[in-house]
């Protein structure tokens, strides 16, 4: 049970500066469609048993949870690249500038 008790406290994260319990498990109970009071008791280890869709719907919360981050993490690798292709750019052809960003975010433009 201590897993399923984990996995509510990651759905529940990030926490904001002063966040309260209470609050965090508001989230988790949220992101899993499982009632606060089952998600509280599961939260502090007070649950006897974790019925099957209990363990399916925090399971299928948690990878949906995960799957965003790796694909914003992707979308930021992606935007720094662009970031450092373009200032390599500039640095190697002085004749160059980033003045109006494209539809990406990123631009470069020839000076004359």
């Amino acid at each position: 049970m201590t897993v399923f008790s984990q996995a509510l406290q990651e759905l529940a994260e990030p926490r904001p500066v002063g966040d309260t319990v209470q609050s965090a498990i508001v989230r988790a109970a949220r992101a899993t469609g499982i009632p606060y009071p089952r998600t509280f008791n599961i939260w502090y280890r007070r649950a006897r048993r974790i019925d099957a869709h209990e363990a399916d719907q925090i399971n299928e919360a948690l990878r949906i949870k995960r799957e965003k981050a790796l694909a914003n993490e992707f979308h930021e690798l992606k935007a720094r690249i662009a970031r450092f292709e373009a200032a390599l750019l500039v640095q190697a052809n002085p004749n160059v500038s980033r003045e109006a960003p494209h539809a990406a975010g990123f631009g470069v433009r020839r000076t004359r």
